[in-house]
């Protein structure tokens, strides 16, 4: 079985590999205040991690910026503290075609939207959320620095976050430098 895992999956990496020729991004100067709708791609396997993503959405909303948030469920089922969320959708293993690529409506909603800022909590680097991120036409894209080779990475900004990883200092490292970024005084 492990065998056609992989098979299927590098079937699925030739495919987001002719379809990333095809997208678009507007890069331009990053500015944090500027920003009014956030995409947050999530890893939902580790359910505890949840406040801390409850947390930033409450942040953002209070600078008037909406977040819009496409979690990963492993498994068939949502479990019944996120399901009430209206800020948040879902991805399933039944989301997935035969090679590992969303194909819910869902997923092909988030990937057209316009985000201003995308941020990817993926530390077990997912296929099918880095087919995602990868596809979005989002001016500024974030994600854990977990590759080995970086420059094959689909972020503009990319987060160390320590073994084992942590979404609550990943998540503050990553505002933290995008404040950075977005300063005159600061940026390079």
């Amino acid at each position: 079985m492990e065998l056609f895992g992989k098979l299927r999956l590098r079937a699925g990496r030739m495919i987001l590999s002719r379809q990333m020729a095809s997208v678009i991004r507007l890069k331009q100067g990053f500015d944090l205040d500027r920003v009014k709708k956030v995409g947050i791609l999530w890893d939902a396997s580790i359910e505890n991690d949840f406040q801390h993503l409850a947390n930033l959405n409450r942040q953002m909303a209070d600078l008037g910026k909406s977040v819009e948030v496409l979690a990963w469920v492993p498994g068939k089922s949502v479990p019944d503290r996120l399901t009430g969320l209206t800020y948040m959708k879902f991805l399933k293993e039944s989301d997935l075609n035969w090679a590992y690529i969303p194909v819910s409506q869902d997923a092909r909603d988030f990937i057209g939207a316009k985000f201003d800022l995308l941020i990817d909590i993926n530390p077990s680097s997912l296929f099918c959320l880095e087919y995602i991120v990868t596809l979005s036409a989002a001016p500024m894209k974030v994600g854990p620095d977990q590759s080995a080779d970086p420059a094959s990475a689909p972020y503009d900004l990319m987060i160390q976050a320590g073994k084992p990883f942590s979404i609550a200092v990943f998540l503050q490292q990553a505002l933290h430098y995008l404040a950075l970024i977005s300063n005159p005084e600061t940026r390079a």
